[in-house]
């Protein structure tokens, strides 16, 4: 009956700090809950593996860039005149 009252009186300890840690994280002038929100963010992982790669794949995407840039028109090596039929080739640099 005693160890009963331990624990109760231990989970109720731990509940209340835990209330009182998430209220002075919340009204505190200096945000810092980011943490708390990347630690739950965590749990689709756990539940739904599929579609959390599956995000992660396609915000990637948002980060993705040219992998070669578009030649403009100074940057060809060879410019073809079919009018006069001569090609030139630039010189590389």
């Amino acid at each position: 009956m005693v160890t009963v009252a331990v624990f109760v009186g231990a989970g109720l300890l731990l509940l209340v700090l835990v209330v009182v840690a998430g209220n002075r994280v919340l009204r505190s002038d200096n945000p810092v809950s980011s943490g708390m929100a990347d630690g739950l963010g965590s749990f689709i992982d756990v539940f739904d593996p599929a579609r959390a790669r599956a995000d992660r794949d396609l915000k990637s995407h948002d980060n993705q860039g040219v992998v070669t840039p578009n030649p403009d028109d100074d940057d060809r090596p060879v410019r073809v005149d079919l009018d006069r039929r001569v090609a030139k080739v630039r010189k590389p640099r």
